[in-house]
């Protein structure tokens, strides 16, 4: 072995050990945003933008706590929310569980396959008080897909997409605590924070660790905000836009007052604190990916290159920027890991955080990162990094692929297509559909495409879902 990989390999492994020995299960606190364009915090802004727009999110907690703490460059999730949400709670690909295609709407009969062992099942078995304030999206039409059936104590929030004030979508409330539905007054984001400061204040953290999850509704669409929280963007003229500016400001302050209540509680020094978004932005929502190509619900970077920093006062070297590659796979490892957990018995896609958690590492030592193997009746695709080299290829069924290859360290933006360019890239695009096609191999078909029922003109709510449960 290289003697420089050798002296790395010890020093991330006695500073993974000290972390272990100083803080016997940490508490950890997940927090992720819903569809947050990646130029909408403040740290992410150029100077150039800040000199001549007045239409950018002002985010001074997160930017504040995220300087404190380590940011990632190149984390990356799925496109769309039920695809992160499967990849981050199992550690392994979206697409490895059928997960990866669609989102679980109100009236569909799936949910993340029973014999996927989750974050919160990890978290719990290591004797953790697990809680979950937010957004669920991995099934919802029976009770063993809820997050209380899947190793969650406590769920309070949502199971799909809502009003943000009325809590309902096509019909049905979609608001609950625990299995129960319930109508209360407020907006959603406010209340969910409500929520977490609650948790937070109450814990009785000398008995047990807590594991708090909160996958906010904010700044998901509709672009839906109070007065309140649109006044320092009364400047701004597009109506869309000022509320979505409004919805950032929201999930900034319900951040800053988690951060709070931990440092009220005395738990900063002992809680690992990891923020990310679950995709990108959606442009016909007005949401700034800049200068990332496109958006949610593609594999462009604007689409899978999200917000990632992790903050550990006394643990994580403030002020640094880690370039390598990451996922929201590794999450389940890293976690699962710092509390002495037993991982699953499925293998996991995820690698462990620690080296550049705890130490000054660059880099991962990731190279790889696939985001969709598909090969269904009406559509073929697939999407894949090795680093440097980026591929999308799409088909219909029966048509010829069409491929996009870019090379991300002089091309971050995506711009050209190299794979229209030189001798030597037809290889490279060669090498990375064969993985593909490897992969696909044994890749289940995506649950999508089995017929899961038609929406309603109205939406039904299934009984675990009604307000009378």
């Amino acid at each position: 072995m290289d003697k420089k990989i050798l002296t790395a390999a010890i020093m991330a492994a006695s500073v993974t050990a000290s972390v272990a020995d100083s803080q016997k299960q940490p508490n950890i606190v997940l927090i992720m945003a819903d569809d947050l364009g990646w130029n909408e915090l403040g740290y992410n802004q150029s100077a150039e933008d800040k000199a001549t727009r007045k239409d950018l999110a002002r985010t001074p907690n997160i930017d504040r706590i995220s300087e404190a703490g380590v940011r990632f460059d190149h984390f990356y999730a799925q496109a769309i929310c039920t695809p992160t949400r499967a990849a981050l709670m199992t550690g392994r690909y979206a697409f490895r569980s059928g997960m990866a295609s669609g989102v679980i709407l109100n009236h569909l009969h799936y949910g993340l396959p029973l014999d996927e062992t989750t974050m919160g099942n990890v978290m719990k078995s290591a004797g953790y008080a697990t809680c979950i304030v937010g957004k669920w999206h991995l099934g919802h039409e029976t009770a063993a897909y809820l997050p209380t059936e899947r190793g969650f104590d406590y769920h309070y929030g949502l199971y799909t997409a809502i009003d943000h004030f009325t809590h309902e979508w096509q019909g049905g409330l979609d608001w609950h605590r625990n299995r129960k539905a319930i109508r209360e007054e407020g907006y959603a984001t406010d209340l969910l924070g409500d929520d977490c400061v609650r948790i937070i204040e109450k814990h009785n953290f000398k008995k047990e660790p807590l594991f708090l999850y909160h996958p906010m509704f904010a700044v998901h669409a509709w672009n839906q905000s109070t007065e309140e929280y649109m006044a320092p963007y009364a400047n701004v003229e597009n109506e869309e836009r000022r509320r979505l500016l409004g919805m950032c400001s929201a999930m900034d302050k319900q951040f800053g007052r988690i951060i709070q209540a931990l440092e009220d509680a005395g738990q900063t020094e002992n809680t690992l604190v990891f923020f990310l978004s679950d995709n990108g932005g959606p442009k016909r929502h007005q949401a700034d990916n800049g200068p990332l190509r496109d958006g949610k619900g593609s594999y462009y970077e604007g689409g899978v290159r999200v917000p990632a920093f992790a903050y550990w006062p006394g643990q994580i070297e403030g002020g640094r920027t880690v370039r390598g590659l990451a996922h929201v796979v590794d999450l389940l490892p890293t976690f699962g890991k710092l509390a002495g957990a037993e991982m699953p018995v499925k293998p996991l896609d995820g690698e462990d955080l620690a080296p550049v958690l705890f130490d000054n590492a660059d880099s991962t030592g990731r190279r790889e990162i696939v985001f969709m193997v598909e090969d269904s009746e009406r559509l073929r695709r697939g999407a894949i990094i090795q680093w440097p080299w980026k591929l999308r290829r799409t088909a219909l069924k029966n048509g010829p692929w069409v491929y996009e290859l870019f090379n991300l360290e002089q091309d971050p933006y995506e711009k050209a297509n190299a794979h229209k360019q030189g001798k030597a890239y037809p290889e490279i695009t060669d090498r990375l559909s064969r993985r593909l096609d490897e992969l696909s191999k044994d890749a289940p078909p995506a649950f999508w495409q089995e017929g899961n029922g038609n929406a309603p003109k109205g939406w039904t709510p299934p009984p675990i879902i009604g307000p009378d449960q």
